[in-house]
């Protein structure tokens, strides 16, 4: 049953949801969010054709879950690790659908880049009727986005 759920959720956060309370027809799950990753030089570190990229192999998300890190694998779906390295105009993206467990408060996200290489997202989602919204996101405990101010869910990182 827990995976129907999530199966549906996925499917359903691909829909975009309206920022107005009033203007929600039907369930929405606002779950994901998207990153591009460059260095300090600006080459794309999720580009393949790039020196020391990151390996998508390699790439692994954990949920804080009751103050235990889970792994998140979910060998039915197309994307079982919860995430999906994409190119998008000129670059390449992380596709993040973020731990939602937590509701009302912070749920944490922890990517693990490689071995060495792990950072943390958190994000603040508020139910609304038989909705679920994202409102905030923290990356390394610094506000990155506010649904009041931007729609697009999108963050160039610097690493």
């Amino acid at each position: 049953m827990r995976k129907l759920i999530f199966i549906l959720t996925l499917i359903i956060s691909l829909i975009a949801c309206n920022k107005s309370d009033e203007a929600i027809t039907g369930p929405c799950w606002d779950l994901s969010f998207r990153f591009s990753v460059f260095n300090s030089q600006n080459e794309d570190l999720l580009d393949p054709a790039t020196t020391n990229h990151y390996e998508e192999e390699d790439i692994k998300l954990f949920y804080e879950v009751d103050g235990e890190m889970i792994e998140v694998f979910d060998a039915n779906l197309d994307y079982p690790r919860h995430f999906r390295i994409y190119e998008y105009e000129n670059e390449y993206r992380i596709r993040i659908t973020l731990n939602y467990s937590n509701i009302p408060e912070k749920s944490i996200t922890y990517i693990q880049w490689n071995e060495d290489d792990t950072d943390t997202i958190e994000a603040l989602f508020e139910e609304i009727r038989e909705s679920v919204l994202m409102k905030k996101v923290w990356f390394n405990e610094l506000e990155i986005w506010d649904w009041t101010t931007d729609e697009t869910q999108y963050y160039k990182l610097i690493k």
